[in-house]
């Protein structure tokens, strides 16, 4: 039941942490815009949210449907999907809280912009 519930919170991790990366390279891309009004700022906020909602809906999916299929158990699969379900959460915290920290850290460049 351990090598299960492991996989969940490892693959959640994974997931966060590639996202986070994924949001802050669409980040990199979107050139400053000048003016009076530019927008570069909003678009960078709404590409970490939606990443950021993506994250969570893509641990559960691949989680219930790769990898608790391939578990015959059925405790085993109860099991796990409650581990995925915690996992799924703790997926997004930490990408919120990452990103919150990451915001701060490079405050004067475009990453600061997410928050």
């Amino acid at each position: 039941m351990y090598d299960q519930s492991l996989t969940a919170y490892i693959m959640a991790a994974a997931f966060s942490l590639g996202f986070l990366m994924l949001a802050a390279l669409s980040s990199s891309l979107i050139k400053f815009e000048g003016g009076n009004n530019p927008g570069d700022k909003q678009k960078r906020k709404v590409w970490f949210w939606v990443l950021g909602v993506l994250t969570p809906v893509l641990i559960f999916l691949v989680g219930f449907f790769f990898i608790r299929n391939g578990i015959k158990v059925p405790s085993k699969q109860a099991n796990f999907t409650m581990h995925l379900g915690i996992a799924t959460g703790i997926g997004f915290a930490v990408y919120i809280l990452l990103g919150f920290i990451l915001s701060r850290i490079f405050r004067r460049g475009k990453i600061g912009q997410w928050f």
